[in-house]
């Protein structure tokens, strides 16, 4: 009976080719603008030890901060989509994540 022992010593350079990639990730809140979710980027990079992140920007009907009927049509998307229906932005979040 013969018994071979094989030990792989992996170099760090090696190692990130076996771990699981990772994206960071998000979607923003309700009333966010593009504008928005490009100023905050750096900040999540930052808490995420500087990986690379990716946003996905759901669309708001909010025309400026101070736009309060665009905030209840936000909200009523929102609730909708929370009972169930899938709208575009749904559509879009899943391309996104996949």
């Amino acid at each position: 009976l013969l018994l071979v022992v094989l030990f792989v010593k992996i170099k760090p350079s090696d190692a990130s080719i076996l771990r699981r990639p990772t994206v960071v990730t998000w979607v923003n809140g309700v009333g966010f603008s593009v504008e928005h979710m490009v100023d905050a980027t750096p900040i999540i990079s930052k808490l995420f030890g500087g990986e690379e992140v990716e946003f996905c920007h759901n669309p708001t009907a909010m025309t400026s901060d101070d736009d309060y009927m665009g905030y209840i049509g936000d909200m009523t998307q929102a609730g909708t989509q929370k009972l169930g229906r899938i709208t575009g932005e749904v559509d879009a979040l899943v391309s996104h994540l996949r």
